[in-house]
C-alpha cells in the first residue's frame, strides 16, 4: 500500500516536471489525469522493488 501512495505521489511531481508528454508521437496530448497515471505505472514497479529488496 505504502510503495503505491509512494508511486501517485511521484507520479504526480514527475508530471509538475516533465508536464503533458503522452502519447510521445501525437499532437493532442492525453488528460493530465491520464498523464499521471501513466507516470505513477512507470514509477511503481521501481518504488515497489526497491521497498521490497530493502526490507
Amino acid at each position: 500500500m505504502f510503495s503505491i501512495m509512494l508511486a501517485i505521489i511521484l507520479g504526480c511531481c514527475t508530471w509538475l516536471l516533465l508536464g503533458d508528454k503522452f502519447p510521445l508521437s501525437e499532437a493532442q496530448k492525453w488528460p493530465a489525469l491520464n498523464n499521471i497515471v501513466c507516470y505513477a505505472a512507470i514509477i511503481l514497479v521501481p518504488v515497489y522493488l526497491f521497498i521490497f529488496f530493502t526490507f
